[in-house]
């Protein structure tokens, strides 16, 4: 994500990106993909299938970018966008093969699919608006914050402090104190917006 823009809110983006700033368009794309591709990960569609409809929800929201009434609510629209696409495909997917999810004879000796325990819409729309909140506090922190908390409690492959203490360049034993006043920052940051 350009840094000019990644500390931006999201209505200076979007202005930006009204006036043709095309680093704008990347920055605004970037600090939404991952919510974007979340919504259609959950719904248990294929990455084809998330892809695709990450590559609509992108397509629409630049065909109506300069129609939004209210910027500050462009994760909600995202939000509500992404999941209309999921519903498309899901049900593009069942008119195209309609035994889909059916019982058949064959089928009978296995036992039924136990219906979705995954939360309702409006809790799945309230965790997603709270993830994107924290990845955009995240993203305001100073950015030796930011890659810390990143490599503390987002990286898929666990780091030691070692390792971390070398990419942010701060001795081993500071990685504690340094994390604690980090999560500090990062407490007052989301203190204004939950």
């Amino acid at each position: 994500m350009n840094d000019d823009f990644a500390r931006r809110e999201d209505r200076e983006i979007v202005a930006a990106c009204l006036e043709g700033q095309h680093q704008a368009w990347e920055a605004l794309i970037a600090r939404y993909q991952r919510l974007i591709y979340s919504i259609p990960i959950k719904a248990r569609l294929s990455p084809d299938d998330s892809a695709d409809i990450f590559q609509s929800v992108c397509l629409k929201l630049l065909e109506s970018l300069s129609t939004l009434r209210d910027h500050e609510k462009i994760v909600s629209w995202l939000i509500t966008t992404t999941t209309r696409e999921c519903w498309r495909v899901s049900n593009r997917r069942r008119r195209d093969n309609p035994s889909e999810g059916y019982v058949t004879d064959e089928d009978s000796d296995r036992p039924m699919e136990i219906p979705d325990q995954s939360p309702l819409a409006d809790e799945q729309l309230h965790k997603l608006q709270q993830q994107q909140i924290v990845r955009d506090s995240i993203a305001a922190l100073p950015e030796r914050c930011a890659e810390l908390i990143q490599m503390l409690f987002y990286q898929k492959d666990e780091m030691s402090y070692a390792d971390i203490a070398r990419r942010v360049k701060i001795p081993v034993s500071s990685i504690g104190p340094t994390r604690a006043r980090c999560l500090e920052k990062l407490k007052k940051i989301l203190a204004d917006k939950l």
